[in-house]
């Protein structure tokens, strides 16, 4: 298979979930014109039966909706306070990777502190070697001391922070600079950010949710379109993240001393900051549709870019907003 862009969310609930509201494969219908893939990462009860239920559906769904990929996730309560998911394809046991997370290593069985966190972390590994990934979701609420990211961040399942989220919440973790996030980065350790929606309910349902896919999107470049090739480009941080698919095709390489970026923009953009070793190094203005450039930057261990639209409208709700982009970075 050829090499390919494809977009999707990795944080989505349903019916199934105590706050939920769409059955699988409704969400799976609502958000084709959005996605190439999802992922239904219901919210894990205090049970050791839990799962059952989202992973039948999403069976399901999968049968009827084929050219979608479609993953069946965990949000479980980690030891250290956040809600996190295990990452995997469906050929990985996937069923026993969720569920086992779950029995042993939720906070609300009292599994609880750094050390268990390590733990979990050393149980996917070992059970799952180079074959799952631990995903923070919305990092900032609450927020995670900084000492416990650097000591999970040593493990090669902890691999990504989410920044933005439902109700348009943005955490300030990964996207202010120099913050958390660029503080790992610059203690060299590859972690890489993502968007989701967290849908619970749709704003024509009556909540307050956009569709999977519908405001923010994860463009990822896949070496083959399929769940492996979808895995490895979240694994090794090649994709970036948009609101409103501000820009397409983002590209970031090293040419001789110089950064090459180049992208398509989907809605005008005002400017976008050069960042590395937690500060901005450039700002870039008066872009062009098809933007493609290269760009004489100060020496950095690492270069990742912050993308910034023009303030517009809400779709379905009074106020307005910015479109965004966040590329993950290159290191050198």
């Amino acid at each position: 298979m050829t090499a390919c862009w494809m977009k999707g969310d990795l944080h989505v609930h349903s019916a199934l979930d105590s706050d939920g509201f769409l059955p699988i494969e409704e969400i799976v219908r609502r958000s084709r014109p959005f996605c190439d893939f999802l992922a239904i990462s219901g919210h894990a009860l205090q049970s050791d039966e839990w799962g059952g239920d989202q992973y039948r559906d999403v069976l399901a769904a999968r049968k009827k909706y084929p050219d979608t990929f479609l993953f069946h996730l965990a949000e479980w309560e980690f030891p250290i306070p956040r809600h996190v998911i295990a990452f995997t394809t469906p050929d990985w046991r996937e069923f026993e990777l969720q569920r086992e997370v779950v029995r042993q290593f939720d906070r609300k069985r009292d599994v609880i502190g750094r050390a268990k966190a390590l733990e979990a972390l050393r149980y996917i590994e070992t059970h799952w070697p180079d074959q799952a990934l631990m995903i923070f979701n919305h990092p900032n609420s609450p927020a995670v001391p900084f000492e416990d990211l650097e000591a999970l961040a040593a493990s090669p399942v902890f691999k990504i922070l989410a920044c933005y989220d439902r109700g348009e919440r943005r955490a300030p973790q990964t996207w202010e600079v120099g913050a958390e996030w660029d503080r790992l980065l610059c203690l060299g350790h590859r972690i890489w950010t993502r968007f989701g929606s967290d849908f619970h309910r749709h704003f024509e349902d009556g909540h307050t949710d956009y569709y999977p896919g519908e405001f923010v999107q994860d463009h990822l470049w896949v070496q083959e379109r399929s769940y492996r090739g979808i895995y490895n480009a979240y694994r090794d941080g090649a994709f970036f993240c948009t609101v409103d698919n501000l820009v397409s095709r983002l590209t970031l390489v090293r040419v001789d001393q110089r950064l090459r970026v180049a992208f398509q923009c989907g809605e005008p953009v005002e400017k976008f900051e050069v960042i590395g070793d937690g500060k901005i190094l450039m700002t870039v203005t008066n872009i062009d549709e098809h933007f493609d450039r290269e760009l004489d930057v100060p020496p950095a261990g690492y270069y990742r870019l912050r993308g910034h639209g023009y303030e517009k409208k809400r779709r379905y709700t009074d106020g307005t907003y910015v479109p965004v982009f966040l590329g993950n970075p290159l290191f050198v």
